[in-house]
Order: C-alpha cells, then sequence, then structure tokens
C-alpha cells in the first residue's frame, strides 16, 4: 500500500472520530493526502467534484428526494398507510406489520430510506405508542422498515451505482423488486413474532367471543367470518378509492421507466410534478406556504448529498490514480480463491464500511473499487449492485453511524441507546437475506431481461 494510501486512510479515521462531518472528512483527506503524497496537480479536486455531480443520471437523485419531501407532507403518504391498514390490519401486531407495507410502498415512490423513516415514522410511532407498543420497538421497525426504500425500485443506491460503474440503471431497478419484497415480508413475519410474544396489538377475537359469552355454532362462525371479511373488503375499496392518486404515483414512474417512455432522471421529475399536482389540486392538503418550506428542505438535503457525492468522487478516483482497486483484488484472490469466501469477505467489508458511511459516499467509494474484483469472479454486475445496495442499506440501520437510527430516535423522541435490544432481531434477519440475495443470484436476476 502506498504512503499517499496509508496517510489519507489514517487522515479519514482521524476527522471522523473527531466528528467532522463525511463530506469534509473525505475532502479533506484526500486533499491533503494529494498535496503531500502525490504529483497530481490540485485542480483534479475542482475537476472531478464537477464532474462527479455532473452527471444525468446523478441529476434523478435531487428530483426523488424533493418528491419524497411532498409526498410526507402533502397528503400522499397518508393515504398509502391507510390502504396499508385496509389491507394487512386483521393481523397480530397489526400497526407493525402495516408500518413496514407502508415504508414498502412509500420507499417504492421516494426512493430514499432517511425519508421514509421520517414520513412514516411520524405518522405511525404516536399510533403504536398508544396502542401499547415499546416505543423503541416502534422506532425500531420504522427504522428498519424504512431500508427497503433503497431497495425497491426507484432506488437512489441504484442510481448512483449505475452513475459510478455505467450500469443500466432500469436493470438495477428491476432486479432490486423481488429482493425487496423478501426482506420486508420477512421482517413483517418477525414483528408478528415478537408482537405475538411480548402481548401487543394481539388479536380480539377470543376477547370478543368472551364478551358475547356463548360459543358460537358453525354457522354463526361462517356469518360472522362472512360479515367480517365483507367489512375489510369495504375498507380495502374505500382506502383504495381515497388513495388512488396516490398509488398511481409508482404505477406511472416505473411503468414509464421499464416501458421506456422515460429514463429514471426524467422520472424523477415526472414524480416531483405529479406529486405537487395531486398534493395542491386534488387533496389540497398544500399551499404556496408548504410548497416552498417543502422546495426549502429539498434543497438543503440535496446541497449535503452533492458536497458529499462531489467529494466521493475525488476520492475514489484518487484511491483509483493509487491503484488501490488492484490491491483490492490482488488481496482477496490471495486469501482465497473460492468465489463463496471472497464473496463472503466483500459482504463484511460492505457491512463494516455501512457502519461509518452513509449509502452516498460508499456507494461512490466502494463499487469502483470492488467492481473489478467482483467481475473477474463472473459475478454479473447488476447482481453485485443488489448485494451492495442491500448492505450498505443494512448499515442505515447499524449503530454507531446508523442515519435511520438517528431519524427513528428523533422522531420518537427516545435515546438511540433503547433501541438496541430491538435491533439485534431484525439486524441477524437482515443477514440472512443479505446471505441469500448474495448466494441464490435468481433472486436478483429474474425479472432482468
Amino acid at each position: 500500500m502506498t504512503t499517499a494510501v496509508i496517510v489519507l486512510l489514517i487522515l479519514l479515521i482521524v476527522f471522523m472520530l473527531l466528528g467532522v462531518p463525511v463530506g469534509f472528512a473525505i475532502g479533506g483527506a484526500t486533499m491533503a493526502s494529494m498535496w503531500f503524497c502525490s504529483d497530481l496537480n490540485m485542480v483534479v479536486n475542482a475537476q472531478y467534484c464537477y464532474s462527479g455531480i455532473f452527471s444525468f443520471t446523478v441529476m434523478a437523485i435531487p428530483f426523488f428526494m424533493l418528491a419524497g419531501t411532498i409526498m410526507s407532507t402533502g397528503g400522499i403518504a397518508r393515504r398509502i398507510v391507510d390502504f396499508a391498514s385496509a389491507l394487512i390490519g386483521f393481523v397480530t401486531g397489526s400497526l407493525g406489520c402495516v408500518t413496514i407495507l407502508a415504508c414498502m410502498f412509500f420507499g417504492a415512490l421516494c426512493g430514499s430510506g432517511m425519508a421514509t423513516a421520517s414520513a412514516i415514522g411520524s405518522m405511525m410511532i404516536p399510533e403504536m405508542r398508544k396502542k401499547g407498543y415499546d416505543v423503541p420497538y416502534a422506532a425500531t421497525i420504522v427504522c428498519f422498515g424504512a431500508i427497503v426504500g433503497p431497495i425497491i425500485p426507484p432506488s437512489l443506491s441504484f442510481v448512483l451505482y449505475g452513475a459510478a460503474t455505467k450500469t443500466s440503471v432500469p436493470d438495477l431497478f428491476r432486479a432490486g423488486i423481488l429482493p425487496g419484497i423478501l426482506i420486508g415480508v420477512l421482517f413483517i413475519v418477525m414483528n408478528i413474532f415478537l408482537c405475538k410474544r411480548h402481548g401487543w396489538d394481539l388479536r380480539e377475537k377470543a376477547a370478543q367471543a368472551q364478551m358475547e359469552g356463548a360459543v358460537l355454532t358453525r354457522a354463526e362462525q361462517k356469518a360472522a367470518m362472512r360479515k367480517a371479511l365483507k367489512a375489510r373488503l369495504k375498507m380495502v375499496w374505500v382506502t383504495f378509492k381515497n388513495g388512488f392518486w396516490a398509488l398511481l404515483a409508482p404505477v406511472i414512474i416505473l411503468g414509464g421507466i421499464y416501458s421506456g417512455f422515460f429514463t429514471p432522471t426524467e422520472a424523477a421529475c415526472v414524480s416531483v410534478v405529479y406529486s405537487i399536482f395531486v398534493s395542491v389540486f386534488i387533496y389540497k392538503e398544500m399551499g404556496k406556504k408548504e410548497l416552498f418550506e417543502t422546495f426549502l428542505t429539498a434543497a438543503v438535503l440535496n446541497g449535503v448529498t452533492s458536497f458529499l457525492l462531489g467529494y466521493s468522487t475525488v476520492f475514489s478516483t484518487f484511491m483509483t490514480f493509487e491503484q488501490v482497486p488492484q490491491m483490492i483484488s490482488t488481496f482477496l484472490t490471495t486469501v482465497s480463491d473460492n468465489p463463496i469466501v471472497i464473496l463472503l469477505l466483500i459482504n463484511l467489508i460492505l457491512l463494516a464500511v455501512g457502519l461509518f458511511l452513509d449509502t452516498v459516499p460508499a456507494i461512490i467509494v466502494m463499487a469502483p473499487m470492488l467492481l473489478p474484483t467482483v467481475q473477474a469472479l463472473g459475478i454479473d454486475p447488476i447482481h453485485f449492485g443488489v448485494i451492495m445496495a442491500v448492505n450498505l442499506a443494512v448499515g442505515l440501520c447499524s449503530p454507531p453511524y446508523g442515519c435511520n437510527l438517528f431519524v427513528g430516535a428523533a422522531v420518537a423522541k427516545i435515546k438511540m441507546e433503547s433501541m438496541f435490544k430491538w435491533i439485534a432481531p431484525y439486524f441477524i434477519l437482515s443477514i440472512i437475506c443479505i446471505l441469500l440475495i448474495t448466494f441464490c443470484e435468481p433472486l436478483s436476476m429474474l425479472l432482468v431481461g
């Protein structure tokens, strides 16, 4: 390993331990290493910062962020929650299941884990508190439900990966559908198990039978079931009708991408226009003041993301100049020539990176460095994109950095430490999902043409 790389990594670790914001830590460490330990012209910093964000593909990021902000304040997110509640509100732990299902729906619209955690958490955590859930647990399932957002398309992680590796973004979107659904379903099963074990939000059939004070005949049981089913179907229809325009959004966005009618970036722009139109003119829950505030919030988020993205590009480029990808490839192949062992090592590396780095710099930095190794193993870049997205999404819920954990704790008004005992079962389940997705390639590639 060269002196420049050693200095770069030491400075990066020191800056992060000192609490320097990630973007400044990456930028400062890169510039210092470049100035003192290499012959590269410092103009390279500006050139690659500019090229890192001057990309038609990357333009999708601020627009999806803006769309997510509008949806969370303009009534779209609430109607998605109502529809999810009607679909699955009859099972044990129904509110927790609704939360995860709502995160899956909303994540498929905005593509951002943090935006999903904020939007759904602000609505569902107070309701779960009223229903008797442990508040740290409620915050935990919001955080883990929200990591499905960066996997189910449209996903900002896939947009970034596609831009960094020149991989087809629509194909990445297709590849993320089944893994995202798998993770969401397993989270719902885990929630039902934990709610049943701790006595939260249990089905009330037994209590209702006791109140009635009589044993129902089979005919009466069938009549009661028909009545309950009819009421449930009516509720599903009413919430579907009320939320029709909200639920139509993913059909328009994803349908347009997969049909080739517009690109992911154009789809992001369409999602903004559509969400504004629905929020302002159909649901009429957003006025000029609210619209201005959403634009301001999205502008601030985009400023932070663009800064990260620009200097992450400089960082990864500098690492490429120093031949770090070749070093990593040589190291991994020296450790073992077994693809299974190398993939396990790569998963460990990505999980470790996800503990400390946000998704944006992690993908821009790690994707170009690891991709040559996995391609040499014969692994499809699209499949590897899903593996990377899932690993880094799990990192959003992994201490100490865990962006989703900070959001969930802030929304629930609790200390993040109180969530740790509930993080463990979902984290273990997430690791199982990572292994399934890594070693069962059809999960990712089945829908890719």
